[in-house]
């Protein structure tokens, strides 16, 4: 049964009309075909426009006239599924249409296929070492797409800001940009010598930073995948990279204890300031909301809180029984969270550097490879080489439900990071 059993979802509609809207189903919402007296009804100047889900199954047939706004088509199918109280977005390509816009003004052609989005959904994107990157739903705890470039094991995974592409870092040294909503395979960058271990997208969505087992940290061209800049001042994989909130500074972390911030716009070949202080790989980095933190996990079963500007220790947090494999701050910035090899992870208060829970749950004998937070904090994802992803209340530590991939094997896929997608914004 699904974790989420006692979490509120629609069921299943019935296709077809007159539309029924089933109970006893699993998925968010299935919307039936809007009628052809209904089509009839917009005139001459209509077109059909196919809506589906993100998992891509059908939701609805629209006949809209080229005047209709994208608003009268969101609320013909909540009517239609007797759900207007369920905020609705549809996308088109890669963006989200704008509600006031008309289908005319919107682009749309006869035969469009529109993706339909409730909002605000919560997903979680997964990797996983079978090669698939799996797009979960908090709410309904199923798996609405899958993304499979062929290109070995997906080891690390980052949302674009406007929530509509996604980006991955692969087994043979190449980096993948897709579509969120459609699952289409945007751009593909070659120039690594090694696996791709850690990817990061720019605040304003137009930069692609990824770290690689040849020990360079790399710039790209988010549409072009140009290389715009290397990144050669590490002695060792480089096992993370982040851009700060304001996309100026990029940080690094590495095999060779240190970690690096980066001027984006200096090409500065031995780093602006260099972070010491680790005894062991640095596995992890991300700034803080603010951009004024940077926190690290290392090997050596520490995190360090540090101070952007002077790069001074500011805390440093110890509790872990074995190395530190990720780290994530909350967006207040006042929780650490850490995951380690040791099977569990914790929250610490960033302040005072106390413990404030304990994440258990996963098995014992498998390391957690990734942690994250929510965008409003609510909620820390936790990804296994067990297979699964733990979503944790923030507040308790409470586990609120696990997400399982199907395996052909034996053995479920290891999870090697997570990522949570709040849902695509408005003129992305």
């Amino acid at each position: 049964p699904s974790p989420f059993a006692g979490d509120r979802r629609l069921g299943l509609g019935c296709r077809g009309p007159p539309l029924v809207v089933c109970t006893s189903g699993t998925m968010p919402f299935l919307l039936g075909v809007v009628g052809e007296e209904e089509a009839a009804a917009q005139g001459p100047k209509t077109i059909s426009v196919a809506v589906v889900q993100m998992s891509g199954a059908p939701l609805a047939r629209l006949h809209p006239g080229l005047k209709n706004t994208i608003q009268d088509l969101t609320t013909a199918i909540s009517r239609k599924a007797g759900v207007e109280n369920v905020p609705l977005l549809l996308s088109y390509g890669n963006r989200v249409l704008d509600p006031r816009t008309t289908v005319e003004e919107a682009g749309l052609v006869d035969g469009a296929v529109l993706v339909a989005i409730r909002y605000p959904e919560l997903f979680v994107a997964a990797a996983y070492d079978d090669g698939i990157v799996r797009l979960w739903s908090t709410e309904t705890g199923r798996c609405d797409r899958e993304y499979n470039s062929n290109r070995g094991a997906v080891l690390t995974v980052d949302i674009s800001p406007n929530g509509m592409l996604m980006v991955t870092g692969c087994m043979d040294g190449t980096a993948n940009l897709w579509s969120v909503t459609t699952g289409k395979h945007e751009q593909i960058f070659f120039g690594h010598k090694g696996p791709v271990v850690s990817v990061a997208c720019s605040p304003d969505g137009t930069k692609l930073a990824t770290g690689s087992f040849d020990r360079n940290a790399q710039l790209w061209d988010m549409v072009t995948a140009e290389s715009i800049r290397m990144l050669p001042g590490h002695r060792g994989t480089v096992t993370s990279v982040c851009f700060s909130p304001d996309g100026n500074t990029l940080g690094t972390g590495s095999e060779d204890g240190t970690a690096k911030l980066w001027r984006v716009d200096v090409k500065d070949p031995l780093g602006e300031l260099t972070l010491h202080g680790h005894r062991g790989v640095v596995t992890s980095l991300v700034f803080s909301s603010s951009g004024m933190q940077v926190a690290t996990g290392s090997v050596d079963m520490t995190a360090i809180v540090w101070n952007v500007k002077d790069g001074a220790c500011l805390q440093m947090v110890r509790g872990h029984k074995q190395g530190i494999t990720s780290v994530a701050l909350s967006p207040d910035g006042t929780t650490l969270a850490t995951a380690s090899q040791d099977s569990m992870a914790i929250l610490w208060d960033v302040q005072s550097g106390q413990l404030r829970a304990v994440l258990k749950g996963h098995s014992l004998a498998m390391k957690l490879r990734s942690v994250s937070f929510s965008p409003a904090g609510t909620l820390v994802a936790t990804g296994s080489e067990d297979g699964t992803v733990r979503l944790w209340s923030a507040s308790t530590g409470e586990c609120k439900g696990y997400l399982r991939a199907k395996a052909d094997a034996r053995k479920a896929p290891s999870v090697q990071a997570v990522s949570f997608l709040p849902g695509p914004l408005l003129g992305g």
